[in-house]
């Protein structure tokens, strides 16, 4: 995709700002979250396994990381700190039918950006990744909580201070 500027010439997004990986055991979920992705002009890349994914993963090949937190082998918050650990940049949305305060909790204190409680809608799920943006989800203060219901509440981000931003 390309965009000019009279002042800045010919602007590239970089590739990786367009693809996003899933990962999910269950392939209902996986292919539910793809035909979402898919349908915000996002190229994917998924996977069953939370080792696979780490593997998968490099910085800048991906713009955002859709997890699954239970999975088999290890789980998606570990997951999401691997990734997170090594890259600031890419945008985390965590997944999970477990919406208690505490798996919530767990997936800010890692880095996510967007927590989406399963099962997905459709509608609500491609509206949102179509309105998915990496470096605005990232400068946000706080988490988005997006339900089943398609309610939504917001949960602060580990060291952010709100009274100064």
């Amino acid at each position: 995709m390309r965009n000019s500027s009279p002042n800045t010439g010919p602007l590239t997004v970089p590739p990786y700002e367009r693809r996003a990986l899933i990962l999910d055991d269950n392939e209902g979920n996986r292919s539910l979250l793809k035909i979402a992705v898919q349908m915000g002009k996002l190229d994917v890349v998924e996977t069953s396994s939370g080792i696979e994914a780490c593997n998968l993963w490099q910085p800048f090949k991906f713009a955002f990381a859709f997890l699954d937190i239970e999975l088999p082998d290890i789980s998606g918050l570990e997951v999401a700190r691997q990734i997170r650990e090594a890259d600031q940049g890419i945008a985390i949305v965590m997944c999970s039918a477990n919406d208690d305060p505490e798996t919530i909790n767990s997936a800010v204190q890692v880095g996510c950006d967007l927590f989406l409680i399963k099962p997905f809608l459709l509608d609500t799920l491609t509206n949102l990744v179509k309105l998915m943006d990496r470096a605005a989800l990232r400068a946000l203060p706080r988490v988005l909580i997006v339900d089943n219901t398609s309610r939504h509440r917001w949960e602060e981000k580990p060291g952010v201070d709100l009274l100064s931003t």
